[in-house]
């Protein structure tokens, strides 16, 4: 999956999600499909095998950042925004998000990659799961 990809089924999913079209918490197996057609006329040369619903419902569960997010911030009770991430600036800040992470998450999660910068699916996620 690339980023373009991801961005383009979170952002496609918030469309469904606005027209009324999300159930009690998730999307039918029809809004699934229309994901998988959606990718594959946007992206004409996607990478890997062309996407399918299965792999679409299992690319947002496996965002899961956003859940770590909320997480850190709640856990924490330190600062998280969609610039900067975590804002790791001293080597204290650095301990505590190291001391956090061994605790609550597994090391090596994808959250690392946003400790110190913003995530481009953030906004659409906090659309779909308030």
């Amino acid at each position: 999956w690339t980023d373009e990809e991801k961005e383009a089924l979170i952002s496609f999913l918030v469309e469904q999600k606005i027209s009324s079209k999300m159930g009690d918490g998730s999307f039918k197996t029809a809004i699934w499909n229309a994901a998988t057609t959606h990718l594959s006329e946007r992206f004409l040369n996607q990478k890997g095998p062309m996407k399918t619903a299965e792999m679409c419902k299992g690319k947002v569960t496996s965002v899961s950042i956003h859940s770590y997010i909320n997480l850190w911030h709640a856990c924490s009770g330190k600062h998280w925004d969609n610039s900067n991430g975590v804002n790791i600036a001293t080597e204290d800040e650095e301990k505590d998000f190291q001391d956090w992470m061994g605790v609550c998450i597994q090391p090596g999660n994808s959250i690392c990659l946003f400790k110190n910068s913003g995530w481009s699916l953030l906004e659409g996620m906090e659309v779909l799961f308030p």
